[in-house]
Formats: C-alpha cells, structure tokens, sequence
C-alpha cells in the first residue's frame, strides 16, 4: 500500500454516523448499532460501536508521538510521519466491545481491515531487555487510560493501526492512531496511544496477569424473523474466536443432530466469519436451536437459545 494512501494531514476527520446507532452515552460518547445492520463480511466505519471512557482527545497527526520506553536499550519517541514511513501490514480482525446485556437486539461487535504498523517493529528498534514481560499502554487525553498486554502478544501481531477499511482512523476510534490487539477483547485495543513502557513481571500489578482473549462466541442476526416464519431466509450469524479462525458451524433443532452450516468466505484467523442455515422451517417449529462453533484449534464450544 503506497504512502500516498494516507497523507501527512490530519487523519482527524469528520464521521457521520448511521442514524439507527443507539446513544447510551454522550459524556463518554456511547454507540451501539443495531444487529440489523452489521449482517456485512466488513463492517463500515459508519456502523463501528462506540465505547469511550475520556472525552476524545485534542489531537491530530501533526501532535501525535509515540514514545516506547521501560525496559529497553533505546528508548524510542516517533511521530505521525515516521510511522507511515515503516513498513505497511494488514489484516482483517473483529473487534468487540463490552454489551451491558440489556438489549441483545444491539451489539458491540465489529469486523474491519486495520492498517498500519507491526509492533514488533518498533520493538526490535528499542531493544527489548531479557527482563521485560509486559507492556503498560497509555493513551493521551484529559482521563488517560492504561491497559496490560503480555509482550509476547504484542510480538506476536499487534499493530499501531492508523488506518481501518482503506480511510484514516477517525479520532472516536482511536485516530490518528490506536492499538489493535487481535484475538484480544477491545479494552486492549488502546485508543490515542501515547506511551508503551515495558516492565518486568515482578513489577507488573495483578491487573497484567488477565487474559484478555476472546471466547469463542457468536451472534445471531435474523433468528427473530425466522422463528415468526415470516420469510424463507436462511437463518444468518457470524462468529470469531481468539485469533485461530473459525473452522465449523453447525447447528441441532430440539436436541437432535447436528447439520453443518454453511461457511463464507475466510478472511482470516483474527476476522470473524459469516454462516448461514438453510431450513428456517425446522427453527419456526422448534422450541430451542443450538449452535456448535469449531475454531481453527479444533477448540470446541455450544450456544443454545430458548424460542
């Protein structure tokens, strides 16, 4: 991807949100779509959720810095500039935020091509000392917010992303540059990132030692409309797991076997991957549906829902 693609100015520019997003909150400002509208393999930036827990930062590219330090031979300061002049990657990841679980007709789940910058990079340029196990991110605003990462995770396949979906990351998702740490829960994917600092685990606080990894995990966008048996659409889903892909779906009606359902196209291990069931007559007449859902491992997990 050239340089050219994103442009030294401000990446900071304005969103226009879908009307039919919920505002829950607009001091942190929080958004919820509609399960409607995120039956899509990418979800568009105008359908992304919100949750923030600061007012968005006073920032643009030409403020941004980044500065690594810690435990490192070198510590590390760079800009907007020098990010987008290091080596470009990509991938597809789904990103999901916490559901407070009033509503299951919205959700905070999102599946989108980030763009930017192995961490991995940068570390190698500061010289990772033996001693260092994680790493404490820090964002820039007037509340800053700070999350643990393993670094093995973060050599592993995090990115500074200051791209999503081909457009500069707007600044209510973390632009002009986040975190993004796939397979792991949102709350790690650090918005407005300023700082990573390395330490060692004896001075790691308990909150370092979570797991942050996904579960296997599902949603359903349609079943409503299928079990009123007003259409002969098939029943439609998407799922994702903790960075091992999605290998298999199938589904039982009333406790008996299970049928395959059908996969589409795999956008990779950190994406989510769409599904499809074809008998929504056998779901209109059933009392409860279950899901079974194989991630790329061959880890192995069941949803059930009462109709």
């Amino acid at each position: 991807m050239s340089l050219e693609t994103f442009p030294f100015t401000s990446p900071i520019q304005s969103l226009v949100k879908d009307n039919r997003l919920r505002q829950r909150s607009d001091h942190p400002l929080i958004l919820d779509p509609p399960l409607a509208i995120l039956d899509a393999t990418v979800t568009s930036i105008e359908h992304f959720f919100a949750r923030n827990q600061q007012p968005i930062p006073d920032l643009s590219a030409a403020t941004w810095e980044l500065t690594i330090d810690g435990l490192v031979r070198h510590p590390l300061v760079i800009d907007y500039h020098d990010l987008l002049h290091k080596p470009v990657s990509s991938f597809f990841a789904v990103l999901i935020g916490r559901d407070d679980g009033s509503d299951d007709s919205y959700a905070a789940i999102a599946n989108a091509e980030w763009i930017g910058v192995p961490v991995a990079l940068l570390l190698e340029a500061a010289g990772v000392k033996p001693q260092a196990a994680f790493a404490a991110c820090s964002s820039y605003g007037t509340q800053p917010q700070v999350c643990y990462v393993p670094l093995a995770k973060l050599w592993q396949d995090a990115m500074l992303a200051y791209a999503v979906n081909g457009q500069p990351l707007p600044a209510l998702h973390g632009g002009p540059v986040r975190l993004v740490v796939p397979g792991w829960a949102g709350a790690y994917w650090m918005k407005w990132i300023e700082r990573i600092t390395l330490i060692s685990t004896e001075a790691a606080p308990p909150a370092a030692h979570r797991d942050g990894s996904l579960a296997i995990d599902c949603r359903l966008f349609n079943l409503g409309e299928v079990i009123q048996g007003n259409n002969h659409q098939p029943l439609r889903g998407v799922a994702w797991s903790a960075g091992q892909g999605i290998a298999r779906v199938a589904l039982a009606v009333d406790d008996g076997p299970w049928h395959p359902a059908t996969l589409a196209s795999d956008l990779g291990p950190r994406a989510w991957r769409q599904f499809s069931y074809h008998d929504p007559a056998a779901i209109s007449l059933s009392r409860q549906i279950a899901v079974q859902i194989t991630d790329g491992a061959g880890q192995t997990v069941v949803y059930h829902w009462l109709l």
